[in-house]
């Protein structure tokens, strides 16, 4: 996915001033965030952590808070020590089997977290991704005709695959929210391509 972005980034930006290249900063701070992601699985008495550059284990004594973020399907756990370069560990729900601790108030014993999201929590970043697809798709066709869908045949090949993945999107968005919201980012993407 961070390789994805980066190249919607630079098919975005392409041709245009140095000046609008500035708007990659925040995005670049996204990416890396997006690379430090980590997939955490509760071992017993260990956490195992594993980041795409290494894996280690940590005992869960030194685990002072396990909850979810304010991103949805991203949780973070923080440890008694500092840890580079958040200062605490981002992992994605989807790919994780631990549930929330707080050992101020819990001691150290984990329990399951439930899944009880509001809907707008549930909805808001759907919207975003398939927004985000759809004007990032426009963006990029706008001068350069090789991405565009212009022909009747075409876009009945567009409307085609952008179809069923709307409809994967629909089967797995309440049991893998992440890779839901990249279909339909997918999806509203090729939509977007689209011209009449």
């Amino acid at each position: 996915m961070p390789l994805l972005f980066l190249t919607m980034m630079c098919l975005f930006l392409h041709g245009m001033a140095p000046g609008y290249w500035l708007v990659a900063l925040p995005v670049l701070l996204l990416l890396g965030f997006m690379n430090t992601l980590a997939d955490v699985h509760d071992a017993g008495h260990m956490l195992c952590i594993k980041r795409w550059w290494n894996s280690v284990d940590v005992p869960k004594r030194d685990v002072t808070r396990i909850a979810p973020s304010f991103l949805n399907g991203i949780g973070v756990l923080q440890l008694r020590r500092f840890v580079f370069p958040w200062g605490r560990i981002y992992f994605v729900s989807d790919w994780s089997n631990v549930g929330t601790i707080d050992a101020r108030s819990e001691g150290t014993a984990l329990k399951r977290s439930s899944d009880v999201h509001s809907f707008v929590r549930n909805v808001l970043p759907s919207l975003a991704f398939a927004v985000s697809g759809f004007i990032s798709a426009r963006a990029i066709s706008v001068n350069d005709s090789v991405f565009r869908i212009e022909s009747p045949f075409a876009r009945i090949i567009a409307f085609t695959i952008a179809v069923p993945l709307c409809a994967v999107f629909a089967l797995t968005r309440t049991r893998k929210s992440s890779f839901a919201n990249g279909v339909l980012f997918m999806a509203t993407w090729i939509v977007g391509l689209v011209r009449w």
